[in-house]
């Protein structure tokens, strides 16, 4: 039997017509709301077959490597994150979706925070004269910001697998850092370089 871990995944934006997926892979892999921090609402019959934006779907006790098999599976369509803590002498490992920047990928703490060693960050200052926006697209940073700022516009938004398309009132992605110019940088090897077009200078 191989080494088992924590995991756990946060939806931060979804459109109405690719929820019931989303809960399809939570349901194969079974994740759930197990753990209830004091003075949250408890799970109900009501919480069964739809999403809560802003919730992390959890399994205590899952194979290592199953953050990767569900991220390969979820929506790309969804802004999500998953990760699985680490393990013994292992880092873990987090996804982090944007519909518009695509995924990226790295090791991680047991919170989901990209995680690199003192020579990894100064290969990356080197390599890009210490450019926070650079900095930002290859730590994953970008990433982060994007769903923070979708964590406060839809947070605790319930939409039901039976939603119709267009009828969750879900925020519009508002993505500032990223809207033009030298903001809109992306190196060659960037994690969802095709997905994302540099702005025209405003």
């Amino acid at each position: 039997m191989g080494d088992r871990t924590p995991i756990e995944a946060v939806v931060y934006s979804c459109p109405p017509e690719r929820v019931n997926a989303v809960l399809e892979v939570f349901e194969e892999f079974g994740l759930g709301n197990e753990f209830v921090l004091p003075g949250a609402d408890q799970p109900g019959p009501s919480d069964r077959r739809s999403l809560k934006l802003g919730r992390g779907y959890i399994h205590s006790d899952i194979s290592v490597g199953s953050c990767a098999e569900i991220a390969a599976v979820l929506p790309p369509e969804a802004a999500w994150k998953v990760w699985e803590d680490p393990k013994y002498e292992h880092l873990g490992e987090v996804h982090l979706n944007h519909p518009d920047l695509g995924v990226f990928v790295a090791d991680c703490d047991a919170q989901g925070h990209p995680v690199f060693t003192s020579e990894q960050i100064y290969r990356l200052i080197e390599r890009t004269d210490a450019d926070r926006v650079q900095l930002g697209h290859l730590t994953g940073r970008t990433w982060e910001i994007a769903l923070e700022q979708l964590d406060a516009a839809n947070k605790e938004i319930v939409i039901p697998a039976d939603a119709p398309p267009a009828s969750a009132p879900l925020q519009a992605v508002a993505l500032n850092q990223l809207a033009a110019g030298p903001s809109r940088w992306m190196p060659p090897d960037a994690p969802g370089q095709e997905r994302s077009r540099p702005a025209a200078d405003r």
